[in-house]
């Protein structure tokens, strides 16, 4: 990987700051990299059209291939997913937490990764991290955080059919977050429908210190310097 592009640089006695999202993401895209697939997903089990299943045998034969998503969808999806959380009051800070079910589809599951650490609030990735959470459980969160010093954002399923594009719609293409939700202090919202939400902006990229603890993999705690290494390997792997 490159140097990393400071946003503040660093001196003898300041570390700089700096988000491992923006050097996947942002700047290639002004360094011309928006058309590049980065991430890839399985062929969808009942392809969409705007929000609407496709029941024609020839349009779902047609759309019956893999998913792919260039860097330019990949920033917008995940920034948006960034705003959400803000919208439902995550600041981004190591004091919350996403953790995401085992469950949730891999590009959901990508995307919302990348959406936490452009706002800057951590990510538990380990195996079996969500397996003793579930909704209700983030609902107690805010007793949690006291209790704690963690505030638990749960990623997870829902029982929702797909949002058809409408008037109040903003996109008319997939969020990638169809029959998913998140849970924040007892509120869930419809990520699919939240991504639709033109008052929902997306988030800035966030400005951290190269040490702030960031991700929790099963073997250790990275930091959002060495965070670049493991998104790069494990979440856009294309790149």
């Amino acid at each position: 990987m490159t140097d990393f592009h400071y946003f503040e640089a660093p001196t003898d006695t300041f570390a700089g700051t700096l988000n491992p999202v923006f050097e996947l993401l942002d700047f290639p895209i002004v360094m011309g990299g928006a058309d590049d697939i980065v991430l890839t997903g399985p062929t969808p089990e009942s392809p969409l059209v705007d929000g609407r299943e496709v029941t024609d045998p020839r349009l779902v034969k047609a759309l019956s291939k893999p998913v792919e998503l260039d860097r330019a969808e990949v920033l917008d999806r995940s920034a948006k997913l960034g705003g959400i959380l803000r919208a439902m009051g995550v600041v981004g800070t190591e004091s919350e937490r996403v953790v995401i079910a085992e469950d949730v589809p891999p590009i959901s599951r990508a995307l919302s990764i990348l959406g936490a650490v452009r706002i800057g609030a951590s990510v538990d990735v380990r195996s079996g991290a969500a397996s003793t959470l579930d909704t209700s459980s983030a609902k107690s969160s805010s007793a949690q955080a006291g209790a704690e010093g963690i505030t638990t954002v749960i990623v997870h399923t829902i029982d929702a059919p797909p949002i058809e594009s409408g008037r109040a719609s903003v996109k008319v293409i997939r969020s990638q977050f169809e029959g998913v939700g998140i849970t924040v202090a007892g509120e869930t919202a419809n990520i699919d429908q939240a991504m639709r939400d033109s008052r929902v902006e997306p988030a800035a990229v966030a400005a951290l210190r190269p040490d702030r603890p960031l991700i929790v993999i099963d073997e250790k705690l990275l930091d959002a310097q060495s965070s670049l290494e493991w998104l790069s390997q494990e979440i856009l792997a294309e790149v």
